[in-house]
């Protein structure tokens, strides 16, 4: 009995000083790699992830590291940057003007609240870690380009908690970018209903980047919400063919009648294009006001990837 007592006292205080030990220090978040397709994308989550590490090791020291140029962490126009939670920017090796000021004002050319935006993924206890999609001019350029950018919670050294991320210009569009958002959608129209539907063709919401936007239609295929064509609500789009002759929207309404979300392929032209490339429409049903109603959007698919749809 007495040994017992012993082990289990002794096995306390191991317990304890390794608890002690880990204070501070940020656990990989655990994010599932497989769901990107493609390299960079999953190059930046790494990256992010990495950053996260050594800024919760070691606090400001790790700016050093951050702010060298031509280093691992500051490469081109790829660099880490990291806010409080309140909006002010601790760090910006290019940017160094914001450093000590509140940012949380901060949008795009489309009036996205970039440092919102941010500051939304640091704060979700669920999912503290996500992308963001917004217009911003590379380094010597005019003209904003669509970046795309890893955010992470982290905490600091100090005991406080940031948001660090990173950014890169033009990335591939993953299809799991369109069903975050059409699932964001969906959980909007539950609980707001018709007057979430503005939110859809706001060009300064997270539910546009890219030639990505949020569609909203019945179970009879009359369109509700179209960003593409706004002032043509209420046309009616069961008989859409692709360029296949296939009947999209039917095949749509069919799966959803088995299922709650499903992935349609189709041929279209991508925007510029003569001949159709191969494209998908994620969709899910969701219960609007009393109605269901069918949230979507869609995308282009690279060609190595369009078989698993």
């Amino acid at each position: 009995m007495r040994n017992d007592i012993t082990y289990f006292i002794k096995t306390s205080f191991y317990f304890c000083i390794l608890v002690l030990l880990s204070c501070g220090k940020v656990s990989k978040t655990q994010v599932d790699l497989t769901q990107y397709q493609f390299k960079e994308t999953r190059d930046m989550v790494n990256f992010v992830n990495e950053a996260a590490e050594l800024f919760s090791e070691k606090g400001e020291d790790a700016f050093v590291e951050f702010a060298k140029k031509d280093s691992k962490w500051y490469s081109g126009t790829r660099y880490i940057f990291i806010y409080d939670l309140s909006g002010v920017c601790v760090f910006h090796p290019v940017l160094k003007e914001l450093v000590g000021k509140n940012q949380i004002g901060l949008t795009d050319i489309n009036g996205k609240p970039i440092v919102q935006f941010i500051q939304s993924i640091a704060t979700n206890t669920k999912k503290p870690y996500g992308w963001i999609h917004y217009l911003w001019a590379e380094p010597g350029e005019i003209f904003p380009s669509w970046k795309n950018a890893y955010i992470v919670r982290v905490n600091g050294h100090d005991g406080k908690t940031y948001a660090i991320g990173s950014g890169t210009y033009n990335i591939r569009t993953e299809v799991t970018f369109v069903s975050d958002i059409v699932d964001s959608a969906a959980k909007l129209i539950q609980s707001s209903g018709k007057e979430s539907y503005p939110h859809f063709l706001d060009k300064a919401s997270i539910f546009y980047f890219n030639d990505t936007y949020i569609f909203v239609l019945t179970l009879d295929g009359r369109l509700l919400v179209d960003p593409s064509y706004p002032t043509n609500i209420g046309r009616n789009v069961i008989d859409f063919k692709d360029y296949s002759g296939n009947l999209i929207i039917q095949e749509m309404q069919k799966k959803l009648k088995e299922k709650d979300n499903v992935y349609v392929s189709y041929m279209w032209p991508a925007p510029g294009q003569v001949n159709p490339s191969r494209k998908i429409i994620y969709a899910r049903k969701v219960l609007s006001d009393a109605d269901t109603v069918i949230v979507g959007s869609s995308l282009f698919l690279m060609e190595s990837i369009w078989k698993k749809f």
